[in-house]
């Protein structure tokens, strides 16, 4: 997707601590509670003596000469779901910043006086360290040490436990060995658990690749996501961590972007990590709004979050988190009544990971769009107070400091730019399996070959695309977009709105040439397909290498797409704007 500067091109606090609970019998002792009275009587037992945050336990209850029981807590610590006459859930808080005793009581409907309680004790749990702790790569047949540091130790476990590599463990460390050989992407998770609190549990996920892996390698895939079924959308994981701490929160499902900067969080998939808010002098928080083209957003405040993937990492980088829930939001942000896509089935992600040509999301070929130079101020942010915005509140200035950052050039002496690397794709596919690559030119595994040409953008990160002898001097690539979308007179499909659905396949051609004075040129030919043929009852597949649909040109200059299709079967290179490279030019420019 686009949406920095404006444009929008859519394809269809203190750090709390986690809590452990046990559950103790009243009374002193047992696994329940009871009362009887005149024959009438109450037990109860729970289906585990402990759980931790995101974890639950069913508590059970036995009566005789009664219709069942009703349920209370007490104090209010955690939530009681899933009530019937005979059982309840009880989940505990995401966090105690002590230890404390809740108490549930089952209490008889046909003889009110006669109740059992049991008792809940709540602890702090302790927080474990790993390193390395951002999602990793390695290929196959390789080693990956994991060291842990927390007091009394850890166990040490593999998901999948069958068929992912093997394992050697002590309390302090474990070595992970990927098997000899995998045919895609193998995505496996080592989990550390805490010897003297089983609540406390640190992961790092690992990814078996083919070929390819490295420190400064993620793995990327088309799968189905956060919805059934998901279209041409390109996932990654990120870790996410509160500054300078090791309460970190790993996030599948995140969507890499080549169309915009920044990482865009959903606050539901923080889970229970609290990041600080980016807050002036006064205590006003900084949000940040992102419009889409069709009239929806994001909306949420500015915070700052230290980012790992594989050996890259960042400190106090600026993160949106987008509210979950209904918050009040500007006029000038909701585009007057648009949807705020604020859940994962809205968004199709968990996120967006924004890797494109710029460090800022309101930095656009040298110029600040948000810090007032420019004659207007782009709608991106707004200073508000911690109670909330008012729709009324209008955008304010933020200079690049303040703005949701590319976290790419932060990523050290791989902050110039990325490629991203997918297999070649006839027609569609469940999963495709690929590679996003920090740097360029950086490392060995990172050059751009000489055979490849790059394209300068111009002064807005745009190039020129010729097709069917129109010019569309507006283009740009976009791993965010799901489909090629362009000015054409191919039919536009009536169930399957926003793409084409011609009668046969349509085998096309363009040249694409530098936004500026044009020197490089290069011809991609394509095909599109029917949409509704693909995607009308196909729940299985993901990854469509035909799929496009119309942008219409209305007025000058018109734009030519370039999503997710183009990038099957090529490596493509996305250099940071002031950034310099080897070979090539300073960024921005893009090459394949």
């Amino acid at each position: 997707m686009r949406f920095d500067k404006g444009i929008a091109v859519r394809g269809i606090s203190a750090v709390a601590v986690i809590a452990a609970v046990s559950f103790l019998a009243a009374c002193g002792g047992g696994g329940g509670g009871g009362g009887n009275l005149l024959g009438v009587s109450v037990g109860l037992s729970a289906s585990a003596t402990s759980v931790s945050p995101g974890q639950t336990s069913t508590i059970t209850a036995f009566t005789s000469g009664t219709a069942g029981v009703t349920w209370s807590l007490s104090p209010a610590v955690g939530t009681l779901s899933g009530q019937t006459t005979t059982s309840v859930t009880y989940t505990p808080p995401p966090s105690v910043l002590s230890p404390s005793i809740v108490t549930i009581t089952a209490t008889s409907i046909a003889k009110t006086s006669v109740t059992a309680p049991i008792q809940i004790g709540l602890v702090p749990a302790v927080t474990i360290a790993l390193a390395p702790m951002g999602p990793q790569t390695v290929n196959p047949g390789q080693p990956l040490v994991v060291n842990a540091t927390v007091a009394g130790g850890v166990t040490w476990t593999l998901s999948p436990a069958s068929g992912s590599g093997t394992l050697t463990s002590t309390t302090t460390s474990a070595t992970y060995t990927a098997p000899n050989a995998v045919s895609g992407n193998v995505p496996v998770t080592l989990t550390a658990t805490s010897i003297s609190n089983s609540g406390s549990t640190a992961s790092v996920e690992i990814t078996v690749l083919p070929s390819g892996a490295g420190a400064n390698v993620a793995a990327v895939t088309t799968d189905n996501g956060t919805s059934t079924p998901s279209t041409n959308t390109l996932f990654t994981s990120v870790t996410v961590c509160a500054p300078a701490t090791s309460n970190c929160q790993t996030i599948d499902n995140i969507l890499v972007d080549t169309g915009s900067e920044g990482l865009r969080v959903l606050q539901s998939a923080l889970g229970s990590l609290v990041l600080p808010p980016f807050m002036d002098s006064t205590g006003d928080t900084l949000n940040n709004c992102v419009q889409f083209l069709d009239t929806s957003y994001l909306w949420g405040p500015v915070e700052l979050a230290d980012i790992k993937i594989g050996s890259e990492a960042t400190s106090n980088t600026l993160i949106q988190v987008i509210s979950s829930g209904n918050p009040t939001v500007p006029t000038a942000c909701s585009n007057s009544g648009g949807a705020n896509q604020n859940t994962p089935t809205l968004l199709g992600a968990n996120g967006i990971l924004g890797i494109g040509l710029e460090p800022t999301d309101c930095i656009l070929a040298g110029a600040d769009l948000c810090d007032g130079s420019t004659t207007s101020i782009a709608p991106a942010y707004y200073l508000c107070a911690s109670s909330g915005c008012a729709t009324t509140d209008g955008p304010t200035t933020a200079n690049q400091s303040q703005q949701v950052t590319n976290p790419v050039v932060q990523f050290g002496a791989d902050s110039n730019g990325s490629a991203i690397t997918l297999p070649a794709l006839s027609g569609t596919a469940a999963i495709v399996d690929g590679k996003l690559v920090f740097g360029i030119g950086t490392k060995a595994n990172n050059t751009i070959p000489l055979t490849a040409t790059g394209f300068i953008t111009d002064g807005s990160d745009n190039f020129s695309t010729t097709f069917n002898g129109q010019v569309s001097s507006a283009s740009f690539i976009d791993s965010g977009s799901n489909g090629l979308f362009f000015p054409s007179t191919i039919t536009a499909c009536t169930q399957s709105v926003g793409f084409y659905c011609p009668t046969a396949v349509q085998h096309l051609m363009a040249t694409n040439m530098d936004g500026n004075t044009p020197v490089d040129s290069k011809v991609e030919n394509f095909d599109i397909d029917n949409a509704d043929n693909l995607l009308l009852g196909n729940t299985t597949d993901s990854a469509f290498s035909t799929l496009g649909g119309p942008l219409p040109c209305t007025t000058t200059p018109c734009t030519f797409d370039w999503g997710l299709p183009f990038f099957y079967g090529k490596t493509v290179f996305t250099a940071i704007d002031g950034q310099n490279t080897p070979i090539f030019t300073t960024g921005p420019f893009w090459a394949y």
